[in-house]
């Protein structure tokens, strides 16, 4: 029998022998799929960590749903740091893209540490091609992780895994690479392109991307060093071509010229596209088979086709106006330039006695999208078009008048050649290019947002410049590619750092509170931090006051109150078993801190309970008890009151039904009780679920988030339509729950007269807004309908609640959220458009206000650097 279970052993030795030799040896750069979109390769010995910290990483928080900072925190759970090869965005889905991260291995084996990250009663890894894929679990999300030879893979992503694991291994294709790139690089895979622009595109113009970038192979961009302190991008490259190319790819790498037609492009336009493609010396059969009579005629007389394709030039250019005019997404034109305008003419003016094209005045009506290819190229879309001249270059548009704008642009010298900002980029051009773009990027937001599906990435990436540009030079099946961002001179960030407190690589122990401790005549700003440090700063950041918890961690953050009854607000603070409370000076008021003897489990509560002038102190402690403490710290009669469970969310003492009372969320359990401590008939109330976040009193009902994905309508009433709540209980007192997700809601607030519109008309309605522990937002009114609901694309972050609050001072509202790993998003209400105009930094119990009372909000939060003010720069 022994020797039976030797012969196992060395059997199973030998086959995880002979799998692990099984796997080939290559490259990195072996793992990344062919469909990749863009990679990122950090310099040398870069941590998971420090990507964080770097300007492209909120770029790619853009980029996908995937959170960067996710993967990143697993580099402080792991004995050593996790060196990073590439950061790779794929498309995993048809509309959305995942990170891949290849990174050394730190250990020998992943599986030495990959347990730590399991979960009970759950399967955690898999075999796939041979390899052990795991699932780890930290930061409440899973991430994936496998070994490939000496590499560690990781994405939030299992499909990505395979792909990757599958590539490798020769199953699939990898990325055309020929070798790993160099370091410190931005590798583009231009050919998959029109794959990931696809993500962000309306169904109906996605036939219009595919296969635009064939031809192309990937390019690897170095970024160039200038000293320039903007978030301005410089890239440059050499692209390989292929010799199937798109007739994109054909258009900017044809040949080398000067640019000329820059002079009959508008000052106003959006954005224009000047490259180089001889005219089609045969006419192509439109491919939707609708043959017009000057289709007719041009597919069958050769003659007349080529006559009119001599006479044009190679240069060719379209330009893009954010105007809607009489099209819906936005206007566009073609222009090219002529070899002989004079004979060129002479031929339309033979169409137009031939009766199939129309005069009018200098330009001509005409229908036919073999004439608008022979001019725009196979890029052009036109079909029932205007064709006007401009000195010797011929425009098509769809609107008349904008195709004769064109030569009244240029005698106006309107065009974007006299330009102070392109003229000084222009000149600092090659002299012969094969290609170049220029973009304005707020107008060019306007011409492509009606193309874009809602929450697309456009406004993220567009709004950090002004203008962007790109410069193409042919070569030998080359393009050399030069990438260029710039900000206009006056231009600036929509918003402005005012100030930053180090918290010494300490964080808050809970949100900051507003009020003005010191007399002065505006409020400051009270912290404190997990190592027990409180501090009152004035809104210029500087230390008006600053005191300690004796090294105890506080429980939650401070709470001010006017203890005296004389107009100076106390500073109040729970730590351990203490509850601590301080002057303007920093110092302890008489008789504090006030012991326990028991661990406060849960923020403090100041109020005047007794109603009688004099505050009390709510807390609750780790013995299940809920406490109303006097000045003296002795409970008042009636008090301490047993709860079923310890209290872990501020209890609330608020009005119901013309009584006053305090109520606790204890696990499951709503708690409530009279000011003499009495329990309130008919609590405390059970759910199916613990609470989350603490009781809110809206309309003599009690309404609450709860861990089962429903909101809670406790009272005499509750609220919800029978249609979409469902009853619990109903007693004296009544339970009815709303089914909002099926992962735990966070929290829920009540924002009150919220203006809101349909398709026909504005009106006011009072919201809850709830957000799900998976970064799902949801607002209902009190029937239960849902008003507005989107997605963070990650968990949300317990440091704060969701909230309305029009941050950017244009009288809109926006819905703020924040992501567990910092980023703050926001939504404007009415136009559910994201606003970009924030900060990126990753951030904590963030809170808005006007500070200094200029009609501009402050974004106050704490930050990896410290604490951080921030000016909201008001729209225009």
């Amino acid at each position: 029998m022994q020797r039976l279970i030797q012969i196992l052993i060395t059997f199973f030795i030998i086959g995880q022998f002979s799998n692990c030799s099984s796997v080939p040896n290559k490259d990195w750069h072996a793992l990344i799929p062919e469909n990749t979109t863009l990679i990122v390769v950090p310099e040398p010995g870069m941590n998971v960590q420090d990507i964080v910290n770097k300007k492209y990483a909120s770029y790619l928080d853009d980029l996908t749903p995937s959170a960067i900072q996710q993967i990143s925190g697993l580099d402080t759970e792991v004995s050593n740091q996790l060196q990073v090869k590439a950061l790779v965005l794929n498309p995993t889905t048809s509309v959305s893209s995942s990170l891949l991260w290849i990174t050394d291995l730190p250990e020998q084996n992943l599986q030495t540490w990959a347990q730590r990250f399991y979960q009970p009663f759950t399967q955690n890894n898999y075999e796939f091609n041979g390899l052990t894929i795991h699932k780890l679990f930290f930061n409440r999300q899973n991430v994936f992780a496998a070994q490939v030879r000496d590499y560690l893979i990781l994405s939030e992503s299992s499909l990505l895994i395979e792909s990757s694991i599958r590539s490798y291994l020769g199953k699939s294709p990898s990325i055309k690479l020929s070798k790993n790139p160099d370091f410190s690089t931005l590798v583009i895979n231009t050919s998959e392109l029109d794959n990931w622009i696809e993500q962000f595109s309306l169904v109906s113009h996605r036939p219009a991307i595919m296969n635009k970038f064939s031809g192309t192979e990937p390019v690897s961009l170095t970024l160039s060093a200038t000293g320039d302190t903007t978030d301005n991008i410089h890239l440059s490259g050499r692209i390989q071509l292929q010799d199937n190319r798109s007739v994109l790819v054909d258009a900017f790498s044809y040949e080398n010229t000067p640019i000329t037609l820059d002079r009959h492009i508008a000052s106003n336009s959006a954005g224009f596209a000047i490259l180089r493609l001889p005219p089609s010396s045969v006419p192509i059969e439109p491919s939707d088979g609708i043959i017009t009579p000057l289709d007719s005629l041009l597919l069958n007389d050769l003659d007349t086709y080529q006559e009119l394709a001599n006479k044009l030039g190679n240069e060719f250019a379209f330009e893009a106006f954010p105007e809607s005019g009489l099209l819906e997404n936005g206007e566009f034109l073609f222009m090219r330039k002529l070899n002989d305008r004079t004979g060129f003419r002479n031929q339309l003016n033979e169409l137009v006695r031939e009766g199939v094209v129309n005069r009018t005045d200098n330009s001509y009506q005409m229908s036919s999208r073999v004439m608008a290819e022979l001019i725009g190229s196979e890029l052009s879309s036109l079909r029932d078009f205007y064709l006007s001249f401009s000195n010797d270059v011929v425009v098509i548009a769809k609107r008349r008048g904008l195709a004769e704008s064109v030569n009244a642009d240029r005698i106006r010298r309107r065009v974007v050649y006299y330009d102070e900002t392109y003229s000084g980029i222009r000149n600092d051009l090659p002299d012969e290019v094969s290609g170049f773009v220029w973009g304005n990027s707020a107008e060019f937001l306007r011409f492509i947002n009606p193309t874009l599906k809602p929450d697309n990435i456009a406004g993220g990436l567009l709004s950090r410049f002004d203008i962007i540009s790109m410069t193409m030079i042919a070569g030998n099946n080359t393009v050399d590619l030069s990438l260029n961002t710039y900000s206009q001179e006056g231009s600036s960030l929509p918003y402005e750092e005012l100030w930053v407190l180090p918290l010494s690589n300490f964080e808050l122990s809970g949100e900051p509170v507003l009020g003005d401790i010191v007399g002065s005549s505006t409020e400051e700003i009270i912290i404190s931090t997990n190592d027990g440090r409180v501090y009152g700063l004035a809104i210029d950041g500087t230390i008006a006051m600053q005191t300690s918890t004796e090294g105890l961690s506080p429980v939650g953050g401070p709470q001010l109150y006017d203890w005296y009854g004389n107009n100076q607000q106390i500073v109040f603070l729970a730590a351990g078993s203490k509850i601590f409370a301080w002057n303007e000076n920093g110092n302890l008021l008489p008789r504090f801190p006030l012991e326990m003897n028991e661990q406060i489990t849960a923020p403090i509560l100041v109020e005047d309970i007794l109603r009688n002038g004099v505050p009390e102190i709510v807390v609750a402690t780790d013995d299940r008890k809920v406490h109303v403490l006097d000045g003296r710290g002795e409970n008042v009669r009636g008090w301490p009151q047993n709860t079923n469970t310890t209290v872990t969310s501020k209890p609330v003492f608020e009005m119901k039904d013309d009584i006053w009372s305090i109520w606790a969320f204890s696990e499951n359990a709503l708690h409530s009780w009279l000011r003499n401590g009495n329990a309130r008939p008919g609590y405390p109330q059970f759910v199916n679920a613990r609470f989350t976040g603490s009781p809110i009193i809206y309309r003599n009902q009690i309404i609450a988030s709860a861990a089962d994905g429903y909101l809670y309508s406790i009272g005499m009433n509750p609220l919800f339509s029978d249609s979409a709540g469902t009853t619990i209980s109903e007693d004296s007192i009544s339970v009815r729950s709303f089914y909002v997700s099926n992962s735990e809601l966070s929290s829920v607030r009540v924002e009150e007269n919220v203006l809101l519109k349909d398709s026909t008309d504005f009106y006011r309605e009072d919201l809850f807004i709830t957000q799900s522990a998976n970064g799902s937002l949801f607002l209902y009114n009190t029937e239960g309908k849902l008003r507005y609901t989107k997605s963070l694309g990650q968990p949300g972050s317990n440091t704060f609640v969701p909230q309305l609050a029009d941050i950017n001072s244009d009288r809109n509202q926006e819905l703020l959220a924040l992501a567990e790993f910092g980023r703050l998003f926001a939504w404007e209400i009415l136009t559910e458009e994201r606003l970009f105009g924030l900060p990126t930094s990753g951030m904590k119990y963030p809170i808005i206000t006007d500070l200094n009372g200029d009609g501009q909000k402050e974004l106050i939060a704490q930050t990896r650097e410290g604490l951080r003010c921030w000016t909201i720069k008001q729209e225009d």
